[in-house]
């Protein structure tokens, strides 16, 4: 179940439409459930997305603050949390005993930003420094910390230039805002490390649409999806054809598992509330009862996950 979750998070972060740039849509799926929880070192690249993410609510990613130590960050995410047996993606960028502007840097703050929701924003940042500080020493850490503080500010930017997907006069204004407020807040070296592949691929994938000619073959592109008032029958024609009949079956079987998945947390999800407005039961009795419904509804593997995203 976490491969086919790991590999939903890649599909949906290739959305044909939002093809480039952003933050994660880590996940657009883990978002959708509300979920901030790491599902693995795979998913952790996955979701970049040039406008989706440029259009990110700041107010929906600003968790309550509040102070742990770099310690209590870490229990809470790699022992009692969703980041439990996940790796960090992504790289410190630091080569030489000097930090230089490379991609992997963005996709280590990504890899933490996913912990939103178990912590709130100023406990990843503390752990981000405690990790740069073990790694890297205290002078390197804190030049990794003001790149942080400046891509938090860009991921929490409010945006003048509203995206519609419909609308494709929308796309280059949105496209040239984040270009430019990317470059005035990162500064041009490092708004190109990070940003620069997405932004070519999201212009050449516009003047493509431009041109009115059909996209050329691609095994890159994202995955055409089932979706509520698409035909399942023409989806997977799309896909065979796309991928072959194999490839189509894999994706299929990862789309039953996936339903199957966002039924049985729904379940668990409405239980949880009916026991937590049991009154005849104590905390104990309730977080029990859970736990016997959790073990008897999902595998073993899947019991942290489910833990986090209740809250248990």
């Amino acid at each position: 179940m976490m491969r086919a979750m790991q590999k939903r998070g890649w599909v949906a972060a290739g959305a044909l439409v939002l093809v480039v740039v952003g933050g994660l849509l880590v996940a657009q799926r883990q978002s959708a459930e509300g979920d901030a929880a790491a599902s693995g070192p795979g998913a952790k690249t996955s979701g970049w997305s040039m406008i989706g993410a440029g259009q990110e609510d700041a107010s929906a990613v600003v968790a309550p603050q509040s102070a742990l130590t770099p310690d209590q960050v870490r229990t809470k995410l790699f022992k009692e949390g969703s980041f439990a047996g996940t790796e960090p993606a992504g790289e410190w960028c630091v080569a030489s005993a000097k930090l230089s502007p490379c991609t992997e840097l963005r996709k280590r703050f990504e890899y933490y930003i996913l912990g939103l929701g178990e912590v709130a924003i100023d406990d990843i940042k503390t752990l981000v420094a405690d990790e740069a500080r073990r790694a890297h020493g205290e002078k390197l850490a804190g030049d990794i910390m003001a790149i942080w503080d400046k891509y938090w500010q860009l991921r929490t930017y409010a945006w003048r230039n509203k995206f519609e997907q419909a609308d494709r006069a929308t796309w280059m204004p949105v496209f040239e805002e984040q270009r430019t407020v990317r470059r005035q807040i990162l500064g041009a070296d490092w708004a190109k490390a990070f940003f620069d592949e997405d932004e070519q691929n999201f212009k050449q994938y516009y003047a493509q649409l431009e041109s009115g000619l059909p996209p050329p073959p691609d095994p890159g592109e994202a995955v055409p999806q089932m979706a509520p008032g698409k035909d399942p029958a023409a989806v997977h024609a799309e896909r065979v054809a796309r991928y072959g009949q194999v490839a189509a079956d894999r994706l299929a079987k990862a789309d039953e598992e996936w339903a199957d998945w966002e039924r049985r947390l729904a379940g668990a999800r409405s239980h949880w509330e009916g026991l937590k407005n049991a009154a005849n039961l104590s905390d104990a009795q309730r977080k029990q009862e859970m736990q016997a419904y959790v073990s008897s509804n999902f595998k073993p593997d899947e019991h942290v996950r489910v833990s986090a995203l209740l809250h248990l």
